[in-house]
């Protein structure tokens, strides 16, 4: 085999193996629980999982996504992350080489991979890797500097450019939360994503911080708006069936929403409801539901009464929070239907962190050259993007 293979090869490995260690973080770093001990054990039954069961995806295809032990399911997002990091890591080697630039590519990369799953999961993005990656990247920098001769020059400093990418792109962030805590009265971020921010700012320097921002905004906005795009559209072919009667309203709530009889009583519902801690079952009384379930409550007797006057509550946006684990951002129609009020509930609650790390990740890979064609009149400086 040639040099080349065995480098990606290695970078394979290499990545599978972080990709393993990431699937420990995301599940462990949101509990609060340490990545280093326990080792690592089945969540359902306890026995702790043997070497040659932990082999990153060939093991999961071995037990077909079961544990050895009692046959519990082991998630699919497992073998994903070792792939795709796997993968990541084989890009980078290919694209830089046995460099200091794959590496540093290679490791925001998985991290910003850990933070998408963790952001998806548990809504949070845990300092043990953003903060944690902010120190890698210094250490990164430093190392740079260091260079052959071992001399430190302020005016090409790496460290001094991954310290500003940090606390700029960081307090950045920071500062446009601190404004829309000001004049909206609600959070419009939260100090995770500041964090992400100041970690891709410490990999990529103030340039790339900017650019994963400008690129993460442009990706949250596109996919917004083609998720309500394609949302109205099944609104309106919903709408349209249940009110010719072309489509039961009990089907149609058993999949999408949730269906509330005039009496007040749960006639059908879905996952949607009933995922909500607290909230009322098949044949419940709405009114029995929990403060969690009170947002989509309210909705929903708002609609009767404007059915009752002839209206319709058009569509809207609305936030279920317990306070603990429980996030969710729902998107909301109600259509009057035969005995009741039938309420769509889409979740609309991609965090903007998911967007974020692929701003992170599009930075660090294609940032100097977008940087070069866009021909700045203020030199920016790039030594950090490869």
């Amino acid at each position: 085999m040639t040099p080349a293979g065995l480098l990606l090869l290695f970078a394979g490995a290499l990545g599978a193996i972080v990709g393993s260690f990431a699937n420990v973080c995301i599940h462990r770093l949101p509990r609060g629980e340490s990545v280093v001990t326990p080792p690592s054990r089945c969540p359902r039954c306890g026995t702790r999982i043997a070497f040659f069961d932990n082999v990153p995806v060939i093991s999961w295809l071995l037990l077909r996504g079961r544990c050895r032990s009692c046959a519990a399911r082991i998630p699919v997002r497992y073998p994903i992350v070792e792939a795709v990091t796997s993968l990541l890591f084989i890009a980078c080697a290919a694209a830089w080489g046995p460099t200091l630039d794959a590496l540093s590519g290679a490791l925001l990369a998985a991290a910003c991979l850990t933070l998408v799953a963790t952001d998806l999961a548990h809504r949070t993005l845990p300092d043990e890797i953003t903060l944690g990656g902010v120190a890698v990247a210094l250490l990164f920098a430093a190392a740079r500097d260091a260079g052959p001769g071992g001399r430190f020059d302020v005016a090409g400093s790496r460290l001094l450019e991954s310290l500003l990418g940090a606390a700029l792109g960081g307090g950045f962030l920071l500062a446009v939360r601190a404004a829309y805590l000001r004049f909206r009265g609600t959070e419009g971020l939260g100090l995770g994503d500041v964090k992400m921010l100041a970690m891709i700012g410490a990999f990529t320097g103030l340039a790339g911080a900017f650019l994963a921002l400008f690129f993460g905004s442009l990706a949250g906005s596109l996919s917004g708006g083609a998720a309500f795009a394609v949302r109205r559209a099944v609104w309106w072919r919903l709408e349209r069936d249940v009110g010719r009667g072309t489509r039961s309203a009990v089907d149609v709530a058993r999949r999408r929403g949730i269906l509330v009889g005039l009496d007040g009583r749960v006639v059908a519902a879905g996952p949607g409801w009933l995922d909500i801690p607290g909230s009322a079952p098949e044949g419940g009384a709405l009114r029995a539901s929990s403060a969690t379930a009170r947002p989509v409550v309210a909705i929903l007797r708002l609609a009767r009464r404007r059915a009752a006057a002839g209206r319709t509550v058009s569509f809207g946006r609305l936030m279920v929070d317990d306070g603990d684990e429980f996030f969710r951002v729902y998107a909301v129609r109600a259509v009057p239907a035969e005995g009741g009020i039938l309420l769509l509930l889409d979740r609309a609650d991609i965090p903007f962190g998911v967007f974020l790390a692929l701003g992170g990740v599009l930075a660090f890979a294609l940032g100097r050259d977008l940087l070069r064609r866009a021909g700045l009149p203020i030199p920016v400086p790039d030594r950090l993007l490869p």
